[in-house]
């Protein structure tokens, strides 16, 4: 069970660190400031590499595992990233899936350009 969790909880690690890292370079390209929503999900991204500390820690030395603080930082990183996927999704004015031309002139850049 042990090795399980680690390996989600690297697999936690990985994207978040992805995410991180795509975020801070749309910030680094920004000629006209950012917007909130990138701040708030670069906010979102280091919360949870700062909650992975412990539950990487937790994995590894179950001592101290606390069970109900484990699952409030996942529940939390959880929604913060489904709110921040929403806000993004909805700011750039993605509608569908599909790739169609006509819509792709009304789509805003998170960058602020």
């Amino acid at each position: 069970m042990q090795i399980i969790q680690l390996g989600l909880r690297g697999l936690q690690f990985l994207l978040t660190l992805f995410i991180l890292a795509l975020t801070g370079n749309v910030i680094a390209e920004a000629f006209a400031g950012n917007h909130s929503i990138i701040n708030y999900i670069m906010f979102v991204a280091v919360f949870a590499m700062l909650s992975l500390l412990y539950l990487i820690g937790a994995a590894i030395i179950e001592s101290v595992a606390i069970p109900l603080a484990m699952l409030a930082l996942d529940a939390l990183n959880t929604l913060l990233f489904l709110i921040g996927g929403i806000a993004l999704a909805a700011y750039m004015g993605v509608h569908s899936c599909s790739n169609g031309v006509r819509r792709t002139r009304s789509r805003r850049d998170p960058s602020g350009g």
